[in-house]
């Protein structure tokens, strides 16, 4: 017969709370289901859903709003933990250089990926492009809400403090011509990041698909990875339209195909 209690001594043999905690970090989903509910209730609720057993579901509905940004991860200082941790150290290594590394972008949920959308879209719509060409625009830097990697706490825009801030700092010439003011940073980040697992997103290369060159764009390699995997399997063009989106008449699904293979992937390929 079965006991109730059994149950869930055997259930908690088998998933404890450390182990729990590890396997969901990535996804940044666990204290949003743990602190809603007792330890009874959450083990049980694993026993009810059997692909949350083995997944920790993160329920597809609930993994996709993390993915696209209209739910946030669990964030310290702007990063996910881990992410965060790791940036504290090489920006202490870093300050032994002379360099004060900052980012002025991590974390960045839907509304605001939006409203950075929808204010280019009306800029270039104001300069005389239409339709696709807006979009196209757009595109040479900023990504469509639902699609930035800034939803995942993993990713960060990046530049030196010490220096005298530009007006415009994320500008290219800043970062790798010979008098750019991040020129010092930037060599540093090229040759010292990947020690901290952060790796360079859009790189110089011309076989590169996508976003333009951003030498201060830099992912967290250990969760951005996995991140993106979880997209590319789950998230669909119904989970990226919003009727706020400017220019969504454009958006088909085809060209959302498209734009998720040159776009989303055109990374790196270390972060593949």
């Amino acid at each position: 017969m079965f006991s109730f209690q059994r149950g869930v001594n055997n259930l908690e043999q088998r998933f404890t709370t450390e182990k729990l905690k590890q396997r969901n970090t990535n996804l940044g989903l666990f204290d949003t289901y743990y602190n809603k509910m007792n330890r009874k209730q959450f083990l049980l609720s694993l026993a009810t859903i059997p692909y949350a057993i083995e997944l920790f579901g993160a329920i597809d509905e609930e993994r996709i709003d993390v993915l696209t940004g209209r739910k946030t991860p669990i964030l310290k200082f702007g990063l996910q933990a881990a992410a965060s941790k790791s940036f504290a150290s090489m920006k202490k290594e870093a300050a032994k250089n002379g360099i004060q590394l900052h980012f002025t972008s991590g974390h960045r949920d839907y509304n605001k990926q939006l409203y950075i959308w929808n204010n280019k879209f009306d800029k270039y719509q104001a300069k005389g492009l239409s339709g696709l060409e807006i979009i196209k625009k757009i595109t040479e830097y900023s990504a469509m809400p639902g699609t930035s990697r800034h939803h995942w706490g993993t990713d960060a825009d990046i530049l030196d403090i010490s220096v005298v801030q530009p007006k415009s700092p994320l500008n290219t010439n800043h970062y790798i011509t010979g008098k750019g003011v991040y020129n010092k940073m930037y060599e540093w980040m090229q040759a010292n990041a990947s020690r901290f697992d952060f790796y360079e997103t859009y790189t110089n290369d011309a076989a590169r698909k996508g976003y333009e060159f951003e030498p201060w764009h830099y992912s967290y390699k250990p969760l951005a990875t996995d991140y993106l995997k979880k997209y590319n399997q789950v998230v669909k063009f119904q989970n990226i339209i919003s009727p706020n989106l400017k220019g969504k008449e454009f958006i088909t699904e085809a060209f959302f195909k498209q734009y998720k293979q040159d776009y989303i992937n055109g990374i790196n390929s270390v972060l593949i």
